[in-house]
């Protein structure tokens, strides 16, 4: 519990360093966000090849592990930020058809690969990195006001539900997946996400710290915090399924973790897994908002 509060407390304080970094000149800077986003997604996309490639699932496979396509991961960590840049979600939508076309080919022409190699593949393609060209879209589009609800909410809910489940939960909900899953641990991860709403509105909008912001909720409504309380019920919800999925996953493949690199929090993929989340559906909410105001 301490070095996963000690690795927390350093991962929170980087962010707040890169994202003072961002704030002192907008946009050029902006590059600094995104290019610890990208090495976040590059990392996350290997841990998930390797724990794919050397999966145990006889089960899922009937052997050992899937043959997944190296070179179609490298091209999609490499293309889907300079498309999303110019292209925005066209352009993650290229990134996604070109990979996947080189993915098809490999798998035309390897007779030993089977459908589920490339069905792994795929999965690969979208699972972390398709999502993570979703954060480069929002940065850009919106500025870091909602980035930073789906990151915050999904962090803060992640902290509450494990220590409100360390604490106070007895009962599971889904021993089989996640067998440290309950629905004391549920409960305060919902808290917790509404709290984390409202300290992403006092931190960013209210107290105004210094970050690329192109927009406010105080600019569409006279109690933007009613605004932060409510997106972070909803987050915090999906943050609790991303959770889930990841462990469903890991359990498929037969690991723990997905690596060792942050520590007591296990590897990249074990910290964005619920960001992935959030993050996709705070762009949902917000082409909803747009749209409707």
């Amino acid at each position: 519990m301490i070095k996963r509060t000690v690795t927390g407390v350093i991962m929170a304080g980087l962010l707040f360093l890169t994202l003072w970094l961002v704030g002192l000149s907008g946009e050029y800077t902006l590059f600094i966000f995104d290019a610890l986003v990208l090495f976040m997604g590059a990392m996350g996309t290997y841990e998930i090849y390797k724990a794919v490639k050397g999966s145990d699932n006889e089960v899922a496979s009937g052997r050992r592990g899937y043959v997944l396509s190296a070179i179609s991961l490298v091209v999609m960590c490499v293309i889907t930020f300079p498309l999303t840049y110019f292209f925005k979600y066209m352009g993650l939508l290229f990134a996604l058809i070109i990979s996947f076309l080189i993915a098809f080919v490999f798998y035309i022409f390897d007779e030993k690969k089977t459908f589920s190699d490339f069905a792994a593949n795929v999965f690969a393609l979208f699972y972390p990195m398709g999502l993570i060209g979703v954060v480069f879209v929002m940065d850009r589009t919106y500025g870091m006001i909602p980035v930073l609800l789906g990151l915050g909410i999904s962090l803060v809910s992640d902290a509450m539900a494990y220590w409100i489940g360390v604490l106070f939960g007895k009962k599971k909900i889904f021993p089989k997946i996640s067998p440290k899953k309950t629905y004391a641990g549920c409960i305060g991860g919902i808290v917790g996400g509404t709290i984390g709403g409202v300290l992403v509105y006092l931190i960013f909008e209210l107290a105004n710290f210094p970050t690329y912001v192109l927009f406010r909720f105080d600019a569409i409504s006279e109690v933007p915090y009613l605004w932060y309380a409510l997106i972070g019920a909803i987050l915090a919800f999906f943050s609790e399924i991303g959770d889930l999925a990841a462990s469903r996953v890991k359990r498929s493949v037969g690991i723990k973790d997905y690596g060792k690199l942050l520590g007591a929090h296990g590897g990249v993929l074990d910290r964005i897994d619920s960001i992935l989340f959030t993050v996709s559906i705070m762009a949902i909410i917000m082409e909803i908002v747009v749209f409707c105001v």
